[in-house]
């Protein structure tokens, strides 16, 4: 199954080619400046790299955020209106799964961290290792609340993994409230890859589930935006 998996919801973007198991190509992008100018030459770029045409590609997966609200809306849009002209299946991946993704092989607990700005985090509490499953929603709050959350939601012990730009700024407040417990996974993972978008988007379209052009919209998090 030929995936085309893209992320455009953090400053760093991704565009990646999936068939199977196999990572075909893949191509990151700082698309801070002139992002919505760039996104479909790397696209174009990436299917070149893997010597397909989009007529060949069986789905299309996207990150839907929550992120750059910028940058959310150009992707989705982009992939809808592609997979759209191409009558192909799209599917919308959580950027926050696709970060704790990235660990899911890690026991114990996993927290992506985002910077939301407004003293605000976009975080999700998922259990990593052979018991991988979403434990919570995708969160827009503060850090305090957050790890309150977390005292609520998960065991008083182990080891909690956390990722994410959000610790640069984030980082000592979760370094007060839970000590030893807690463990930063080095920043390579921060980024959410569109190979791992790809990938989370094929397991989804291999059960026949897949989201519907008119209805598949950005997710900010924060009320009263869509």
């Amino acid at each position: 199954m030929k995936i085309l998996g893209i992320d455009t919801s953090t400053p760093i973007g991704s565009i990646a080619l999936i068939d199977g198991d196999n990572l075909i190509a893949e191509h990151t992008l700082n698309i801070v400046q002139a992002h919505s100018s760039r996104l479909m030459p790397a696209i174009d770029s990436v299917l070149k790299w893997g010597d397909i045409t989009v007529d060949a590609l069986d789905g299309c997966a996207v990150g839907i955020g929550p992120g750059s609200f910028t940058g959310i809306r150009i992707g989705v849009a982009t992939i809808k209106s592609l997979c759209y002209a191409l009558d192909k299946p799209i599917v919308g991946i959580s950027t926050l799964e696709a970060i704790a993704y990235n660990l899911r092989s890690t026991s114990g607990v996993i927290c992506p961290v985002l910077d939301a700005r407004r003293s605000e985090i976009y975080g999700v509490i998922f259990q990593g290792g052979t018991a991988w499953q979403r434990i919570s929603e995708d969160l827009c709050l503060s850090i305090d609340a957050f790890l309150d959350r977390l005292n609520t939601d998960v065991p008083s012990d182990g080891t909690i993994h956390f990722v994410g730009d959000g610790l640069l700024t984030y980082g000592k407040d979760v370094r007060e409230r839970l000590g030893e417990r807690a463990s930063f996974a080095d920043r390579i993972f921060n980024v959410p890859r569109g190979a791992t978008i790809a990938h989370l988007g094929a397991q989804r379209l291999q059960h026949g589930d897949n989201d519907s052009y008119w209805t598949l919209v950005p997710n900010y998090v924060r009320v009263g935006l869509y």
